[in-house]
């Protein structure tokens, strides 16, 4: 089965629709399907609060946006496939290939996380919360870090990461 990690970078755009199960990641936008989305940030949830229609699919969510959620009492907007607990340095496209390694795909395609490449963290998400600056090398660094960690702990499945050249 082919899962699919649908980042919000720049290479998100040159998605080609394939793949059984896809994730986006946080606000994935309407222009493309997915089957569920990864929410880690509160940031993100501050968001739904303000427009629960920014999101129109199941959501896969951290705990401590899940608690955010319940505080806001808008938990019963949304379909919850599965709630996690918040690792360190990890950004919604980890948590996103980790559960498509646990949910049994033997391939994995990764698009929009073009911060594994380049030290440029933009992203659509960019639109609804702001960053004040879009290179983070302390980020991708540790990025980079986790995403070698994931191919090694999942080294029976073929990850192929997209990049924009």
């Amino acid at each position: 089965m082919i899962g699919v990690v649908l980042g919000n970078g720049p290479s998100k755009h040159l998605y080609d629709r394939t793949g059984d199960f896809t994730l986006g990641c946080n606000i994935p936008g309407k222009e493309f399907s997915v089957d569920a989305t990864v929410i880690c940030d509160e940031e993100i949830i501050w968001i739904l609060k303000n427009d629960p229609t920014v999101i129109d699919c199941p959501i896969i969510i951290s705990n401590k946006a899940f608690e955010k959620l319940k505080e806001f009492r808008i938990e019963n907007q949304f379909v919850i496939h599965h709630v996690f607990r918040v690792k360190d340095w990890y950004n919604t496209a980890h948590y996103a290939a980790e559960y498509l390694a646990e949910f049994g795909c033997d391939r994995i395609d990764v698009w929009g996380c073009d911060s594994i490449f380049t030290n440029d963290i933009s992203s659509t998400t960019d639109v609804y919360v702001k960053k004040e600056d879009t290179v983070g090398d302390r980020f991708t660094r540790q990025w980079r870090r986790i995403w070698n960690e994931i191919f090694d702990s999942y080294s029976n499945i073929k990850f192929t990461v997209i990049r924009i050249n």
